[in-house]
């Protein structure tokens, strides 16, 4: 035998829950064994539904006029009642807008004792169905308990979702307009090559500076050698040349590369693009000069101090590299080329930064490449780089970051300084001091 169940549904089920179709009617415990489940409209749960109607635009109103029209095409059809659900569990809704509320039973001034009335008379005109009251609401369900009418609770699960506040809508209006101006944005891949787990490792060689009674002691063995040479600023030039020997030796080394490729994915081009490579902690960039024939003939140079006791032109082997260009000559620029702002550096800074005016989007990746500067004298260099690009259009910065982690290799500045020391030998007349040491 099939088992039924007639439901009278509070108006709240039609106002607060989800669509009747849209219920998991098997998710309530109460209504778990049952086949068949029939919902019944009252009288006034239509009233009800009546007045709210007409409320407004708000949600109890839309879902008011919304319930209205089931309710009403129920009443005009035909058909005694409407399917919900055809099976697992069959669900259908039918009006029973002629049971009136038994006489006496509850204070009818209270429009949901009207519906309990409703329930009451129509389970004493049918005492072989299983009658019960469903609602969501506290209230109905204490006075359904005080005067023994059988209820089943509606689940929270059944409930719409929230309405959002006025403060959330208009927080999804702004999300929906920012989503809809990053469509019109460029949008950047920055990728750092080379590295793993965010980190870029390398290794590099490092000489300490000599100190000053080991230069006072190479300056010494210069004297004995050269016991005739009065050339005071001979020994000066070499005695700052054996000085700055841990810096230079670090010039001719290769230092480590860091390689940044980036590509414009967003749909229109950057507008005055600027990309900054910027070194945090103890880290400075330099501009990788291997592409200049003036910078590959000083890499080749090897370290050598001078011979006495003639002048020389020497070389400098401090911090920085010098080396001259006339920016006047240089071609028109083009607009979607990058250039280095204000001009290329010629030693090591924190930022290195390169502008394009129009850094077109979906073309082919862009690469920049720095040189990781190192103190000589530290054993190791832990630090940041981070990759900034602005541009006019990009109301924020894309910005990425890679560890640095760079291990020194110690170099025996002493016995390179000894060595150099050693080969210095008299210049020839006409001939210059053919005699140096390679760095490594």
């Amino acid at each position: 035998m099939t088992s039924s169940i007639y439901l009278f549904p509070d108006s709240n089920v039609f106002l607060q829950c989800k669509a009747l179709q849209e219920i998991n009617w098997r998710s309530c415990e109460a209504l778990a064994e049952f086949e068949e489940i029939h919902l019944l409209v009252s009288l006034p749960v239509m009233n009800e539904i009546d007045k709210l109607k007409s409320r407004g635009n708000d949600r109890l109103g839309r879902r008011a006029r919304k319930a209205n029209g089931i309710i009403r095409d129920l009443v005009l059809s035909d058909s005694p009642q409407r399917i919900v659900r055809p099976t697992d569990p069959t669900v259908t809704l039918a009006e029973v807008t002629s049971i009136r509320p038994t006489p006496g039973f509850l204070d009818y001034e209270i429009a949901d004792n009207r519906i309990l009335g409703c329930v009451d008379a129509y389970r004493s005109a049918h005492d072989d169905r299983d009658v019960r009251f469903l609602t969501h609401d506290t209230g109905p369900m204490a006075t359904a308990r005080n005067q023994g009418v059988p209820l089943v609770p509606v689940p929270d699960g059944w409930l719409s979702d929230p309405e959002p506040s006025v403060a959330e809508r208009r927080a999804a209006q702004l999300e929906a307009e920012v989503k809809r101006l990053e469509q019109k944005q460029p949008r950047f891949d920055i990728q750092f090559l080379g590295t793993h787990d965010n980190k870029l490792r390398g290794q590099c060689p490092t000489a300490r500076s000599l100190t000053d009674s080991e230069i006072s002691h190479l300056l010494g063995q210069l004297r004995s050698r050269f016991p005739g040479s009065k050339d005071s600023e001979w020994l000066k030039d070499c005695e700052e040349m054996l000085a700055n020997l841990h810096t230079s030796l670090q010039h001719l080394s290769e230092r480590p590369l860091v390689e940044i490729a980036v590509e414009n994915h967003g749909t229109v081009p950057a507008k005055d693009a600027l990309i900054e490579i910027v070194g945090l902690g103890p880290i400075l960039l330099c501009v990788p000069l291997d592409d200049d024939d003036s910078y590959r003939a000083y890499r080749r140079e090897r370290i050598r101090l001078p011979s006495p006791p003639s002048l020389f032109d020497r070389r400098m082997f401090g911090s920085s590299i010098h080396l001259p260009m006339d920016y006047s000559k240089l071609p028109p620029r083009d607009p979607n080329t990058f250039y280095y702002k204000p001009n290329r550096p010629m030693e090591p800074v924190e930022t290195i930064t390169l502008e394009c005016q129009q850094w077109r989007h979906e073309t082919e990746t862009e690469y920049f490449v720095a040189e990781i500067y190192l103190d000589s004298e530290r054993p190791t260099i832990e630090g940041t780089i981070e990759c900034r690009i602005h541009a006019e259009n990009l109301p924020n910065p894309a910005i990425s970051h890679v560890t640095v982690q760079i291990a020194g290799q110690p170099v025996d500045v002493v016995e390179h300084a000894a060595r150099m020391v050693a080969q210095v030998t008299p210049r020839p007349h006409g001939r210059s001091n053919d005699f140096s040491i390679s760095p490594f």
